[in-house]
């Protein structure tokens, strides 16, 4: 339960430090819910954006976000993972969606309670990922994503979020 209140107070605190967030700011903060598969299930967590990274180094379309996402499997056992990707913004498009493509890595932690018994393992892999970013106001940013995670126990993470 601990780490529960940790994970919902550290999603949380991205919303309230996102709310200082200048439009200007190459740096976009928010929070996201996920859906994975392999019976992990529901997740929340916070996702940082650096969608300046294509000015920093003269490769138009191209950003970069890591985040944290904790999810409630149930049955004793607890899953999070921590993921670093580069994305790169698929040009021409119009009507207000903006897809992207990435790829990146992740790394993730299974821990296990049976009867007392406790054991953990962790795992580092790939991601492959696609989606969409919409613009509702200048400010608010929202997004929609699949990402594929290659590694031992192989996920695909549906999420969705805000990014201000």
């Amino acid at each position: 339960m601990r780490k529960v209140t940790l994970a919902l107070s550290a999603a949380v605190g991205l919303c309230v430090a996102t709310q200082t967030a200048v439009a200007q700011n190459p740096w976009q903060f928010g929070p996201e819910v996920n859906f994975a598969t392999n019976s992990i299930g529901l997740g929340v967590g916070g996702r940082a954006q650096f969608a300046g990274l294509g000015k920093a180094v003269k490769v138009a379309g191209l950003g970069a976000y890591a985040s944290f996402d904790y999810y409630f499997p149930g049955s004793g056992l607890t899953f999070w993972e921590i993921n670093a990707n580069g994305t790169w913004d698929i040009p021409n498009m119009t009507g207000g969606f903006k897809p992207y493509v990435g790829a990146g890595i992740n790394y993730a932690n299974y821990s296990v309670s049976v009867l007392g018994i406790k054991a953990s393992t962790s795992n580092t892999g790939l991601n492959i990922l696609g989606g969409t970013h919409f613009n509702p106001t200048p400010k608010l940013n929202m997004f929609g994503e699949v990402r594929v995670e290659l590694r031992t126990g192989s996920v695909v993470n549906f999420a969705v979020g805000v990014l201000f």
